[in-house]
């Protein structure tokens, strides 16, 4: 039985990234029905501010630090702690202004954090986490994965990015993109993202 961790960063109910990941949750619960699924709606929990207390409680070592450094760090590992003990990831998110929604982003700088996540080496950053895949649902208006903005795209590389600095190499997505730029065929391009959704769902 695996604990899959589902992040969703949309705060409108009715979204194409909520549809996206229903389908893609429904075929997953249809191959894996005894996996507990949790879900963290980024716009509905309380992501706490990386300021200037979590900053100096980070900066001690762990046997110097004050009750007042813990407190200020417990809301920031709730959410560390939970993403390190999922056995898999699964994000679900828009592009918003060519990255994703600034909550996501937020809660990402609760996910990396050095001597939990990864460590400095003399060679470099290490990641700690071994064996979680990560599925990235990521919907967006215009069509970024060829033509003129494709070099735009800051979203899919910096997750990519962030996944491999914590050790998470085995990175899937399923890209829904361009239901905006092309509105007559926004739900046929919708359809065949949740049938690939769906298709990855059984492997993931």
């Amino acid at each position: 039985m695996s604990q899959v961790l589902t992040i969703v960063a949309n705060p409108r109910s009715n979204s194409v990234t909520r549809r996206l990941l229903q389908s893609f949750l429904t075929a997953y619960k249809r191959c894996y029905p005894a996996d507990v699924i949790t879900e963290l709606d980024v716009y509905q929990c309380d992501i706490p501010v990386i300021d200037d207390k979590v900053i100096k409680a980070w900066d001690k070592p762990p046997q110097e630090r004050l009750p007042s450094d813990l407190q200020a760090l417990s809301r920031i590992d709730r959410f560390t702690d939970q993403f390190i003990a999922a056995d898999k990831i699964v994000i679900a998110a828009p592009m918003w202004n060519l990255h994703f929604p600034p909550q996501l982003l937020a809660y990402l700088a609760m996910v990396m954090v050095a001597g939990k996540t990864f460590v400095y080496t003399e060679q470099g950053c290490q990641g700690l986490l071994r064996d979680k895949p990560v599925m990235l649902l990521h919907v967006r208006g215009g069509v970024f994965s060829a033509g003129p903005l494709q070099a735009m795209d800051f979203a899919t590389p910096h997750l990519r990015s962030l996944c491999a600095m914590i050790g998470l190499t085995d990175f899937r997505s399923v890209i829904c993109e361009g239901i905006e730029q092309a509105p007559d065929q926004a739900e046929k391009l919708l359809q065949q993202a949740m049938r690939q959704a769906e298709q990855m769902a059984e492997t993931f």
